[in-house]
């Protein structure tokens, strides 16, 4: 198919529906959660949470949505920069990547992320990649998407 920067959009809002992106934020969620406990267990206070966080921690979860600035307003922005919204600042934008990046790939002692290829094509990195690079960038991955229909 031969796209344009208007049906790309459109096929993208098709895509991003509000499951699929309480989804994709329940899965990072999750990935997040278990790399804390894993990391609490290396420093030996496993326990170290207290009940209440816990709590807050699972409606987290469960509601896709953290009060404040955080990774789920991150990746909120970059599903709707995804979707067809104008980005309104290059500088948010970057700062809102640069948190999901190193959020999830930036592991102790390093200075900056290392991002696997596997992450452009996941839904998150789909919609990172619309917001660094354009949707012209993700022509590719829409190909696939309608081949496979």
């Amino acid at each position: 198919m031969t796209w344009t920067k208007e049906t790309a959009f459109a096929k993208l809002q098709d895509i991003y529906t509000d499951k699929v992106m309480q989804d994709e934020k329940r899965r990072i969620f999750q990935q997040i959660y278990r790399h804390l406990y894993e990391h609490l267990d290396d420093l030996a206070v496993k326990t170290g949470m207290k009940e209440d966080a816990e709590k807050q921690l699972k409606l987290f979860k469960e509601y896709t949505f953290m009060p404040g600035d955080n990774l789920f307003q991150s990746m909120r922005y970059v599903f709707l920069i995804a979707r067809g919204e104008k980005e309104t600042d290059p500088n948010e934008t970057e700062r809102h990547l640069n948190r999901i990046y190193r959020a999830l790939f930036q592991p102790a002692g390093l200075k900056n992320p290392y991002i696997p290829d596997s992450f452009w094509t996941t839904t998150l990195g789909v919609a990172c990649l619309v917001a660094q690079e354009g949707v012209e960038s993700v022509y590719f991955v829409l190909d696939e998407i309608v081949e496979d229909e």
